[in-house]
């Protein structure tokens, strides 16, 4: 997910982010919309990514947003198994997590939020950044 990682780099940077969240960030929102492209939703789906701040709390949140029915599961995979582990990374590096379904009952939201205390106040306007990912690309629409 270069695309994905590339755009949580330049918001978080220029919110004022330090680097080691910022790297936790740009994994995490990875592993978000890497899971969100695997569900088995229509071929026509797209991913929303949804990356918003909050300076009152210090906390950034990642969302990624699908059509496929169900909830995503921490698992843990076996030895052999190859992938697997995304949301156990998740779990293990996020400040907290969850998923909430979406308006309309189609799909749901998936989210984690990550402590973030030196996040920059302005501008103000650009608190919240969102893209579009399709599955046959990770190449954010606007």
């Amino acid at each position: 997910m270069p695309r994905t990682r590339a755009l949580a780099h330049a918001v978080l940077g220029a919110w004022g982010v330090a680097q080691d969240v910022l790297e936790v960030a740009e994994l995490l929102l990875s592993e978000l919309v890497t899971n969100a492209l695997r569900a088995h939703a229509p071929s026509s789906q797209q991913v929303g990514v949804r990356i918003a701040r909050s300076t009152a709390d210090g906390l950034l949140r990642l969302e990624v947003s699908d059509e496929a029915p169900g909830r995503p599961e921490v698992r843990t995979p076996s030895d052999d198994e190859t992938g697997g582990r995304g949301l156990l990374l998740v779990e293990a590096l996020a400040h907290r997590w969850g998923v909430e379904e979406r308006e309309g009952g189609t799909g749901k939201t998936v989210w984690a939020e990550l402590k973030a205390p030196d996040i920059v106040a302005e501008p103000a306007e650009r608190e919240v950044a969102a893209a579009m990912v399709r599955p046959d690309q990770d190449e954010p629409q606007p």
